[in-house]
């Protein structure tokens, strides 16, 4: 591994230039000149991982639980839906009450393997159908690929998950000698120095991740990116990054100061950006190609409502959508049911109501008989009605007779 460069106002006194691996820190910039960063870098955290053992429950994690509950809830609300909208035009969603909740329990549950048996008849429901089993393609699509990915992928885990969990803990961590990752982890992030360890070499890199903080080693080590991903590249498959990268810099060359050196050779690093080559000698030499066990966390697979929302809101508005023009229907029906002759029979065998309150539930009472009743009685009725209108003598003398 290449060592980190120090310079000093007596490095510059003696050369006009360091080239090397030297990193572009605020105090650095005040004694020297530095070109444009020819490679990006940052602090990282590697950590010793190791392999997450599938369990029983290992189906449930696809999904967040949030995702689960706004799921079932849909799942029997779309149900209640169809019932409604079918209820008065199919027989297959008509009987005993008891029937009917099983029924619709069953419709409901069983359109998440497209095995539900009972047909749809009525245009608005089988548009909400249609939506839904969109809606539920996606979901078991997505599901099977998530589930999928839990137990194939090789799964890692640490103790260590980034920097916060390491600055709570009080287990010591590796550096490298000379990096200025030493001062930053004292001065910025408080770490206490008897926490840190230096090391030298990639054999007390590995010796130390392997012996833990219990044996003597250490629970992580923080450096610079470049060298932790050519640390990664020589097949190290039990280590690696954990947490994200959470300090920004880069590479570059120093001059002293005011050199036009500097200008030149940072219009060079900027062509060789621009072209692609920078990067075509990072993949080259800094990609991690003979190692694919990486951490992977489960959580990062699982899918949440965040996903998904807009599928759900979409079924939501179109049953709300044909909820209304369901009732509408209803509702001018049932006008038209309460002004004809049918409804007026009705009110002259019934004896009197004298207060609202009774006035208001036998009229609940009405309306809920009435949306009970199927489209063929309701035909029927209509043409009685229609009959008796026509010829109102008839009635009478059937009565007299």
């Amino acid at each position: 591994m290449l060592v980190h460069k120090v310079i000093s106002v007596w490095f510059l006194q003696k050369y006009d230039a360091a080239v090397g691996d030297v990193t572009i820190t605020t105090n650095r910039t005040k004694i020297v000149d530095f070109t444009q960063p020819y490679m990006e870098s940052g602090l990282v955290i590697v950590a010793p991982v190791r392999h997450i053992k599938s369990s029983a429950w290992a189906f449930l994690k696809p999904f967040t639980w949030q995702m689960w509950g706004v799921t079932g809830v849909f799942f029997l609300f779309v149900g209640a839906v169809v019932w409604i909208l079918e209820h008065r035009m199919n027989t297959e969603f008509r009987g005993p009450p008891r029937q009917q909740l099983v029924t619709v329990f069953w419709f409901s549950f069983s359109t998440m393997f497209f095995s539900h048996r009972e047909n749809t008849v009525s245009t608005l429901g089988r548009t909400v159908l249609i939506l839904w089993l969109f809606v539920v393609l996606i979901i078991n699509s997505s599901y099977t690929a998530s589930l999928t990915s839990i137990l194939t992928v090789q799964q890692l885990s640490s103790r260590i998950q980034g920097i916060d969990t390491l600055i709570s803990s009080s287990d010591p961590i590796g550096i490298q000698d000379g990096s200025f990752a030493y001062n930053y982890l004292i001065n910025e992030l408080n770490i206490a120095e008897s926490r840190l360890r230096v090391l030298k070499t990639e054999e007390e890199y590995v010796t130390a991740l392997q012996q833990g903080p219990n044996h003597g080693g250490v629970a992580a080590i923080v450096d610079e990116l470049p060298y932790v991903e050519l640390f990664l590249s020589d097949a190290k498959c039990m280590f690696s990054t954990v947490g994200r990268e959470f300090t920004k810099s880069g590479w570059g060359f120093a001059f002293q100061r005011d050199s036009p050196l500097a200008v030149d050779l940072s219009t060079a690093i900027l062509q060789l950006s621009e072209n692609g080559e920078l990067q075509r000698i990072h993949n080259k030499w800094l990609s991690r190609v003979d190692c694919s066990a990486e951490t992977n966390p489960i959580d990062e697979n699982r899918l949440s409502l965040k996903s998904f929302w807009g599928l759900f809101l979409i079924c939501g508005i179109a049953c709300f959508a044909a909820l209304t023009v369901f009732f509408c229907r209803v509702c001018k029906q049932y006008s038209r049911y309460s002004s004809g002759g049918e409804q007026r029979d009705v009110e002259e065998t019934e004896p009197a109501r004298p207060t609202t309150c009774t006035f208001c539930s036998a009229s609940c009472r009405d309306l809920l008989k009435f949306v009970d009743k199927t489209e063929a009685e309701m035909k029927e009725m209509w043409t009685k009605s229609r009959e008796s209108m026509l010829h109102p003598g008839q009635g009478s003398v059937a009565q007299s007779s």
